[in-house]
């Protein structure tokens, strides 16, 4: 996101705040004559969709996340909780058929009951190609998938039904071992139906073109908007358990802004990258965050000249993936090389880290960069090159890209890198256009399965925005989804081989693994963070009474 992890696509990071003492005790009373809990919090940039079916964006998800519910929901363990559902699947013998019951006290915030037909629903809607939904590739392996996604097939025939108004059947034709963790996963939550269709292309797009089935609602986003509200929702089934009351949120792209605001005790939290991080290293409010999320900079294929690997692997031998990380940066991100992040998937054999047992290390070297480019000049026919990077228009995404700018002009003599810096919003939509040549995005793990980043660039996959193409790629990729499912040691095999295959072919321009450093009010806590999926949930958060 992802929600490739987009995340942003770059995929961008939300921001954590904790209440203000001032906020909790000037609110408007909440239950019980108490004063209402208030959390005043920072995002980090402005949400695309609140329809969970298109979502591609992390930002989103994680509103998205705040809002409406799953049939299982994951700790900060990323371990599987039944939330819509009453317990875990009960599973055939032969991993082909999924059975789950609903939990039948659960209704939208319309009064509506939430039943089996709102998860098929969804899930058909998911993938119908009419949709065009990014994330309908993650169906493949259910019953009937290959067909329904290609359009050759309804969408009544995809490996999900209704048995009664609270139970699921899935059927599938391979197993697919991450399954929970899917069911978990946003893009696969259910909708109703009846609203849904009412609403038409309006649904998602703004506040009141929603309706709720989590533990929060939300009000005041008109669709573009810098500010929107989280309400607690009185009709949650488990309501009584939910201790905000109400979260105002506003997008703030600039640290600076934030932390002057944090310090006059405006806002509840503030992000900090670049000279703020080392600013306040050691500061008692600081806090950090490790990511399953790694940033890269990708090249848009159909760009002829992008068809070099000489020209692709000059560029990277040109970026200091270090100096980035540390100095530019500066939040505790790490410098990486590999496709995946540390400390996300694990040999089942040894359980040694993956980015650990390739060895791969980044490509840094001016002078080999300079070689690589004349090869690629005489090549291509050309003497120059004039190139755009796009990347966000926040404050990360900024230095990034003025950083990478310098690196590729100062060591490809007449290379000249054009930026454009805009909304995530934005940045998403030319990246879905290919409307660029180099774009600095990336990818936030929904669930920890190597697959989950691997297949991204797929021949052809819903996330590969530049077009990049390699039939041994495809085919390990493939064997890990199909024919290894079930075989842990072949699949790692897969997924070793395609990180080879991606390192050879100069296929990206690896960055940097994000750790997010923010200054967060202590009086907010039990907020549940994860390293994978949506990246925090406040439904479990409690707010302390300020002193």
């Amino acid at each position: 996101m992802g929600l490739k992890r987009s995340l942003i696509v770059t995929l961008a990071t939300a921001a954590l705040l904790a209440a203000c003492g001032t906020g909790s005790e000037t609110a408007s009373s909440g239950t019980d004559g108490e004063a209402a809990a208030v959390v005043n919090y920072v995002a980090p940039t402005e949400i695309a969709t609140m329809d969970s079916v298109l979502v591609t964006d992390m930002n989103s998800a994680n509103y998205i996340g705040q809002v409406q519910d799953g049939l299982y929901w994951e700790n900060d363990k990323n371990e599987i909780q039944p939330a819509l559902a009453e317990a875990l699947p009960e599973v055939s013998e032969d991993g082909l058929t999924y059975t789950i019951k609903m939990r039948e006290d659960a209704k939208w915030s319309n009064g509506d009951p939430i039943t089996a037909n709102d998860f098929v629903y969804a899930l058909q809607r998911l993938a119908n190609p009419d949709t065009a939904a990014p994330y309908s590739y993650l169906l493949a392996g259910f019953k009937n998938s290959e067909a329904v996604l290609s359009g050759e097939a309804p969408v009544e025939d995809l490996g999900v039904k209704a048995l009664d108004d609270y139970t699921i059947e899935i059927q599938l034709d391979t197993p697919i071992p991450y399954i929970e963790n899917l069911l978990a996963f946003t893009p696969l939550y259910p909708q109703n139906q009846a609203f849904v269709e009412e609403a038409g292309d309006a649904y998602g797009t703004s506040s009141e073109n929603i309706v709720f089935s989590g533990p929060f609602t939300m009000s005041n986003w008109d669709g573009t908007g810098l500010t929107w509200t989280l309400e607690k929702n009185a009709d949650y089934y488990n309501a009584d358990s939910v201790a905000i009351d109400e979260v105002n949120v506003q997008v703030i792209k600039e640290g600076s802004t934030a932390v002057n605001l944090f310090e006059a005790g405006d806002i509840d939290n503030a992000p900090l990258t670049g000279e703020l991080a080392k600013q306040y290293q050691g500061n008692e409010n600081a806090v950090q965050q490790a990511k399953a999320r790694n940033y890269w900079m990708a090249f848009n294929y159909n760009n002829e000249v992008f068809q070099n690997k000489n020209l692709r692997e000059a560029i990277d031998y040109a970026i200091n993936n270090e100096e980035l990380a540390t100095n530019v940066i500066g939040d505790g991100s790490n410098a990486v090389a590999t496709f995946v992040p540390e400390n996300f998937i694990f040999n089942p054999d040894t359980q040694e880290d993956f980015v650990t047992e390739v060895g791969i290390t980044d490509k840094y070297d001016p002078e080999e960069a300079a070689r690589l480019w004349d090869l690629a000049k005489e090549e291509l026919g050309v003497e120059t090159l004039d190139l755009n990077l796009l990347g966000d228009d926040d404050e990360k995404g900024k230095t990034t890209t003025q950083y990478i700018q310098g690196q590729v002009q100062n060591n490809l003599e007449g290379v000249t890198v054009n930026l454009q810096n805009v909304p995530k919003k934005n940045r998403l939509a030319q990246e879905d256009a290919r409307d660029y040549d180099m774009v600095i995005t990336g990818w936030a793990a929904d669930f920890a399965d190597g697959i989950n980043f691997f297949e991204l660039l797929e021949t052809g996959g819903s996330y590969n925005r530049g077009d990049y193409t390699n039939t041994a790629y495809d085919a390990e990729i493939e064997a890990a989804r199909g024919e290894n499912a079930n075989d842990p040691v072949a699949r790692w095999a897969n997924f070793v081989e395609a990180q080879n295959i991606l390192v050879e072919d100069a296929a990206w321009v690896p960055l940097y693994q994000e750790v997010e450093t923010q200054l967060r009010n202590p009086n907010l806590t039990g907020i549940t963070f994860r390293s994978v999926g949506n990246e925090f949930d406040l439904r479990t958060a409690t707010l302390e009474a300020a002193e």
